[in-house]
């Protein structure tokens, strides 16, 4: 009997053996684009005041002008020899372009590292083993159950 216990005692002993992590390495392959972003620009505005008179003989005469142009925007008021007001905006295009660079990920590769040590053919049979031993078990198991049940209902 004491052989016994010191078989399952060295067997426990042997048996327990940290688990190391493994890592997995990972690379992926990118692909950088570079590209022309749209980027919209705010509205800009310009504003005109004017004072307009008639002289003596009828006709339209500028008596006063302010002009307020922005950075973008440039208004220009005139009026031609027969008193007609022509205005006339120039304005820039409201859309500009950017390069901006873009980022895309083609595949992305796990490269697993071997383990530490590989299952013996012992090891790998009583995994295999215990595996057809739990489902014999369970199926004892419900037969036994099943006819207890039949027992029971035939009283």
């Amino acid at each position: 009997m004491k052989w016994i216990y010191c078989i399952i005692l060295i067997t426990a002993l042997w048996s327990c053996r940290s688990v190391k992590y493994v890592p997995v390495e990972s690379t992926a392959d990118s692909i950088v684009v570079e590209k022309l972003v749209e980027v919209q620009l705010p509205p800009d505005s310009a504003t005109i005041r004017a004072l307009l008179e008639c002289d003596e003989n009828g006709k339209v005469v500028l008596s006063w002008l302010d002009i307020a142009n922005s950075r973008n925007a440039k208004a220009q008021l005139t009026i031609d020899s027969l008193g007609n007001l022509l205005a006339k905006m120039k304005t820039q295009p409201d859309t500009i372009y950017k390069p901006s660079k873009e980022v895309t990920v083609t595949k992305e590769v796990r490269v697993p590292y071997p383990v530490e040590k590989e299952l013996t053919r012992w090891q790998q049979m009583k995994l295999e083993l215990g595996g057809w031993a739990f489902g014999i078990i369970i199926t004892a198991a419900l037969i036994i159950a099943g006819w207890f049940v039949y027992k029971l209902r035939k009283k």
